[in-house]
């Protein structure tokens, strides 16, 4: 067969002999029509000549014309730039936020905040922060008496109910949740759909354990002290809306491998910037001028938070919820989203990481970060994605993902 090198090799052609990365796990086989995901994988094995057959060059595809560089697509190319082209997984995710690239161009930020142009003035610590907002110290009655049920190992299912009823908006929410087609999907698999609907909260205890519905009515009940963020600072719908998008891959993430409480990880997801939230309400400038410097220089902003300020959004959100005595678990998720290994249960900071990594690339909503999460090789080995795994998460998520935001509305 001729040999072809590789730098003439073109989308489109069809390989004549099979091709192994360096380290043996992944294999392209003879037969295969290259996609331009493929050829990202090629050139990151750092292949120098392909086989393939005459046949096959003369069908080769004429190179795609370059995109103007304000468009969306050329957008999420830099969005995506930092992503290793070596990594099959970092490949598919990146073809798949590609093929969206149009779609999720709205949520995108595209000018620096307004906040944080009057300079910034003495940084305080994380723990001053948090002492510093009577908000943040004094909580919601209901969210006080849920935790105090979670806590107590004698709370029955009928006093659980009871605590959460107390608030109807948070009821409506939660009974929505679960009897939402997501929902039912992910009970579905680990076995627990109920034969109905369900239209009390004592049935969502039982159906989903007494520990999972209160940690669930716990984060969802904090969303609203975040009302009064500054609107120059961030868009807080685009916020909540990749928050959501992340709990939701999250939660998939977690009933694909078997986690016997995957709720905590929607919850863990919901929360995970969190600490962003609490820089906008309580340092505004600082946060502000964080997200341009991060917008000017082409870093991640987690990155450039901890140059400006000591600490990142991540740390914040953590010690945040380590204050309101969320469980551990939780707290670890958060703190350790953007360095899994950190973490005491480095699998559930792991799943937070990758979802928000998939959320960041494919789904709509922004946080602030321009680009999306750095790709964490050992995480996204944790959880035990292939690249053929990824089309059908994203299509899980997208296809519940309006309807869940509504419930949030």
């Amino acid at each position: 067969m001729p040999t072809i090198p590789f730098a003439n090799i073109r989308a489109g052609m069809v390989l004549a002999a099979e091709i192994e990365s360096p380290d043996g796990r992944y294999r392209l086989p003879a037969g295969t029509v290259l996609a331009e995901s493929h050829l990202k994988w090629l050139r990151g094995w750092r292949i120098r000549e392909i086989e393939a057959t005459p046949e096959s060059a003369a069908r080769a595809t004429p190179e795609e014309a370059p995109k103007p560089p304000g468009s969306p697509e050329e957008a999420a190319r830099r969005r995506l730039a930092h992503l290793p082209a070596d990594a099959p997984l970092a490949a598919a995710l990146a073809e798949l936020a590609l093929a969206r690239a149009e779609s999720l161009a709205v949520s995108r930020p595209t000018r620096p905040p307004a906040c944080g142009r009057e300079g910034i003035g003495k940084i305080p610590t994380p723990e001053a922060i948090l002492a510093s907002d009577p908000v943040l110290v004094s909580l919601p009655e209901v969210f006080m008496r849920i935790r105090e049920v979670l806590s107590d190992p004698g709370s029955t299912v009928e006093e659980a109910a009871a605590v959460i009823s107390k608030d109807p908006s948070l009821t409506a929410k939660l009974l929505k949740l679960v009897n939402s087609a997501f929902y039912a999907r992910t009970l579905r698999v680990s076995g627990g759909l109920p034969p109905g609907p369900v239209d009390t909260l004592s049935r969502a205890v039982m159906l989903l354990g007494l520990n999972q519905l209160s940690t669930l009515a716990m984060g969802v009940s904090v969303m609203p002290l975040f009302k009064d963020i500054p609107a120059g600072c961030i868009d807080m719908r685009q916020f909540w809306r990749h928050s959501i998008g992340v709990g939701l891959v999250a939660k998939l993430l977690a009933v694909r491998l078997n986690d016997p409480s995957p709720e905590r990880f929607f919850v863990a997801g919901l929360l995970h910037d969190i600490g962003r939230l609490v820089l906008f309400k309580q340092t505004p400038e600082a946060a502000g001028a964080a997200m341009a410097a991060a917008a000017s220089s082409g870093k991640h902003l987690v990155a450039v938070e901890r140059e400006i300020l000591g600490f990142d959004h991540a740390e914040l959100g953590g010690m945040l919820l380590r204050k309101w005595r969320f469980p551990e678990s939780l707290e670890q998720a958060v703190w350790r989203h953007h360095a899994p290994a950190t973490a005491e249960a480095p699998l559930e900071a792991a799943i937070v990481c990758v979802a928000d990594a998939v959320a960041g690339a494919t789904l709509p909503g922004c946080s602030g970060e321009r680009l999306v999460p750095r790709y964490d090789h050992a995480a996204w080995e944790a959880v035990r994605l292939t690249p053929a795994d990824l089309p059908e998460l994203v299509e899980t998520a997208e296809a519940h993902f309006e309807v869940i935001c509504a419930m949030f509305a």
